[in-house]
């Protein structure tokens, strides 16, 4: 069972790295062409790893083929839709899923985001509004969130947002299932019972698996404590469910007279509780297989035969990948079962020695376990989630004892007599509120705690080796002198930090940040920031979402220059989250502000840094101009090859620059103003004359840009003209011997068949 699990997620693993996908009559040939090599002794492996490979292609193609047609694509339209699941507030807007009801020009699901809604939509009711909507679709850095590949392996068809006015209504309300009402009344219960919402939020989560009310500084305090697998439905929940349920039957049926098969009774009802509660809260992967494990578990005993633990999990693991094969995209797969294998590996080491009972002797062997575990899953959360949750062992210790043994058991007891008894169950809520409460406040204390949040730097390339080495610990037996290498791999992965430019270049890259503008410089020395992208109305911004998480993941904790080239939204929205996120030295602007303190950025200002130039060329020192003419233009060059950024200068900045004799020539241009016609003049062009001219800008914007007449003219100078819309991030490496000596597309590097190609 074993080698046919690994095949199969062998044949997923191999078509979730393809960038074709098959279609699906070559898919179902594919498996008629397995079940024919299944037939063949010798070919059952390679038939494995085929089916594998087509089951991927198969689900992956009903999820494509379902997408929003292109002919819809930003069109306004009012449609009527179902909502499917509990809205999320995000600062002033909701964000919440729908389907269509009887409009084909509306895919089956749908993310869409509500600015300021007249009422918030409940789960179930039926909607008239009026929407614009897009095929899915994210922005493309290196190392940031794959929204796109989120998407994907969430089934979602298309994204957009609710159009402002008096069109949208409520048509219906009530036609929610039994399911979801039950969840409602249990997330209404916990929120009367628990002091706060985010507390109800937690009791929620425990429940019926609703997670729509946990804030985002609760799930960034999870992370930090290594706690976010207890706000999950696990298969420690459904194992504590199954063995509550087991207990209470097999008590009751032991004092009723003619019973004789208790056990096998209470093993079936423990399983079926299990189901149940697996169900009510959302069936996520965990819980899966935490339902198949039991199953196989219960089928074993009741005919008493011996459990196969490798076996079961196994088992588990190609029943939940034949079922859905997309699932196998989410990190809750590969932590869990990653989990259980290391768990598993451990219990076959037998326990040490001892003369302690063992109950005297859980507190050491939890201890054990939760290291055993922080040096067993450490590859796979740095490789996911390029963080080190240093704090998680002592964290843990506390909070698993108190959720397995408190907080969980009284949660399924009110859920279970909610509809029974209304104050019964308030109570049971109002107990595990307060150890939630107990548990939060701990939480944050030890979240807070200097170097408890350790970030890492992106691993990629030989530097996955790195990753490996915790391993020893798992692997090695104690007293191994080998496992050292463990302590040392740790050391490695904490402080590893992708290698900067040598002295004489410089890498840039032009990130995608939608309509908006970010561009990173790093030398060798040091890094400057130019332009921090977009702020929204409804909350969030481009630095949040994706200049953070790139430096981050290029290890950078220091920008030392930021320059803000002007006070537009879209280029200087995100100085608040810089400055907080990342350390930030001297700030450049062309406007000042009453956000952020700044110094004015004037023409003949220069600084260098590892051999590398940068000269600012716009504003003049007596300039008093605003807006758009008082951006910052600033050229970074390496000998004789150069950038320019130019901010969003038009055609009178750029006249100046031409008449004044300021030396824009360059190598690469960030094209004024993402392509508007009011700026890229026939002299500015001529010029510069680069070898690529980049636009940055928003996928689809409504301003239609970059315009096609400055396109043209910008290739009419010999310049190859790149969108970050659809390239994603460009990295450029520029050297004062050899010019630009490399280029990339994000998009390029990363694609896969799911994402956009262009």
């Amino acid at each position: 069972m074993t080698r046919t699990c690994l095949l199969l997620l062998a044949g997923g693993l191999a078509a979730q790295h393809s960038t074709l996908l098959l279609p699906s009559d070559q898919s179902r040939l594919l498996l008629v062409a397995t079940l024919l090599l299944l037939l063949a002794r010798r070919g059952r492996a390679v038939a494995m790893f085929l089916g594998g490979y087509a089951l991927f292609m198969l689900a992956s193609g009903d999820i494509i083929g379902k997408r929003l047609l292109a002919d819809y694509a930003g069109d306004s339209m009012l449609a009527r839709v179902r909502v499917l699941d509990f809205p999320k507030a995000t600062g002033d807007s909701i964000v919440f899923l729908i389907e269509s009801v009887d409009d084909p020009r509306v895919p089956a699901r749908v993310r869409v985001s509500w600015f300021s809604p007249p009422r918030a939509p409940a789960i179930g009711e039926i909607w008239e509004l009026e929407l614009r909507l897009q095929v899915p679709r994210g922005t493309s850095n290196p190392g940031v969130f794959d929204y796109e590949s989120w998407l994907f392996r969430e089934k979602i068809h298309a994204t957009g947002y609710v159009v402002g006015g008096k069109r949208n209504r409520l048509l219906w309300s009530g036609t929610s299932s039994a399911l979801d009402r039950f969840r409602q009344r249990f997330a209404a219960r916990a929120l009367d019972a628990a002091a706060s919402t985010e507390t109800a939020g937690v009791l929620a989560a425990v429940g019926v698996g609703l997670r729509h009310q946990i804030s985002r500084e609760q799930w960034d305090r999870f992370a930090v404590s290594g706690t976010s697998h207890l706000m999950a439905i696990s298969g420690l929940h459904v194992g504590l469910a199954a063995l509550a349920s087991f207990l209470v039957v097999f008590v009751l049926l032991g004092v009723l007279p003619g019973h004789r098969n208790t056990y096998v009774a209470a093993i079936i009802a423990g399983l079926g509780f299990a189901l149940a509660y697996a169900v009510v809260s959302g069936l996520g992967v965990p819980a899966r297989r935490a339902v198949i494990m039991l199953g196989v578990a219960a089928l074993a005993v009741s005919r008493r035969r011996q459990v196969a633990p490798v076996a079961a999990v196994s088992l588990a693991a190609a029943l939940v990948y034949i079922l859905d094969p997309v699932a196998t995209m989410r990190p809750g797969f590969d932590l869990s079962f990653a989990a259980v294998v290391l768990l598993l590996w451990l219990a076959k080491r037998g326990r040490d020695p001892s003369v302690i009972p063992r109950w005297l002797d859980a507190p050491r062997q939890l201890l054990i376990m939760q290291v055993f575990l922080l040096f067993g899953l450490l590859p796979l959360t740095a490789l996911m989630f390029q963080r080190f949750a240093i704090v998680a062992t002592p964290v843990n210790l506390v909070a698993v004892p108190v959720f397995s043994f408190v907080s969980v058991p009284l949660t399924l007891a009110a859920l279970v007599v909610g509809d029974l008894s209304e104050g019964l169950a308030g109570n049971l809520l109002a107990i595990a509120a307060q150890t939630i409460d107990a548990l939060d406040r701990y939480i944050e204390f030890m979240a807070s705690l200097p170097m408890a949040d350790l970030r890492l730097a992106a691993f990629g390339g030989g530097s996955v080796l790195l990753l490996c080495l915790p391993l020893a610990w798992v692997l090695f037996p104690p007293g191994w002198p080998g496992r050292s290498l463990a302590l040392l791999g740790i050391l490695a992965i904490v402080t590893w930090r992708p290698p900067a430019p040598p002295a004489g270049c410089f890498d840039t890259w032009i990130l995608d940040v939608g309509q908006g503008l970010a561009v990173a410089v790093q030398t060798h020395a040091g890094v400057m920031l130019f332009d921090t992208g977009m702020a929204w109305r409804g909350g969030g911004s481009a630095a949040e979402q994706s200049i953070v998480p790139f430096l981050r993941a290029r290890g950078l904790r220091h920008v030392n220059q930021l320059v803000i080239s002007h006070g537009d939204l879209d280029h200087s929205g995100g100085v608040e989250s810089i400055r907080r996120e990342i350390g930030v030295g001297h700030v450049l602007a062309g406007e000042q502000s009453d956000r952020f303190a700044s110094s004015r950025c004037r023409a003949g200002q220069y600084w260098e840094s590892a051999g590398i130039r940068f000269e600012v060329l716009h504003p003049a020192r007596s300039s008093s101009a605003a807006g758009n003419a008082a951006s910052c233009v600033v050229r970074v060059s390496a000998g004789p090859y150069g950038m320019l950024l130019t901010g969003d200068i038009e055609a009178s900045s750029e006249y100046r620059l031409v008449r004044n004799g300021a030396s824009v020539a360059s190598d690469i241009v960030v094209v004024p103003h993402h392509g508007s016609l009011t700026s890229s003049t026939v002299p500015f062009a001529d010029s510069v004359r680069p070898s690529y001219a980049v636009v940055s800008a928003g996928y689809s914007n409504r301003w239609g840009f970059p315009k096609p007449l400055v396109v043209d003219r910008w290739r009419a100078v010999g310049a190859t003209v790149i969108n970050t819309a659809s390239s994603g991030a460009i990295h450029f490496r520029v050297c004062s011997r050899g010019g630009i000596v490399a280029m990339s597309r994000e998009r390029q590097l990363r694609h896969r068949f799911w994402h956009a190609r262009r």
